[in-house]
């Protein structure tokens, strides 16, 4: 008969659970850095008055949509999480 209480393995599996999301978070926002850098570059290559290329907003909008995917996994964490995550 186990002496340990019945609420460790649920609170193990919500460390694990954060553990994940850090993880993938921190990931997740590396990859929208990437493309930030990528639309920076090609952006640098045209001169002001000329049209910004398509492929610089496409960047921009893929590390856009990385670093909301990123903030909903800080948002299914719950507020705890988030106010530690934000310290």
């Amino acid at each position: 008969m186990s002496t340990q209480p019945a609420t460790q393995p649920a609170t193990q599996h919500a460390t694990q659970t954060h553990l994940l999301h850090d993880a993938l978070r921190q990931e997740l926002l590396r990859l929208a850095q990437h493309e930030d850098d990528a639309a920076s570059r090609e952006a640098a290559r045209v001169h002001y008055w000329e049209p910004t290329p398509v492929t610089v907003v496409v960047h921009r909008q893929c590390a856009a949509a990385l670093r909301d995917a990123a903030d909903e996994l800080l948002a299914k964490d719950g507020p705890d999480h988030v106010a530690g995550a934000q310290a």
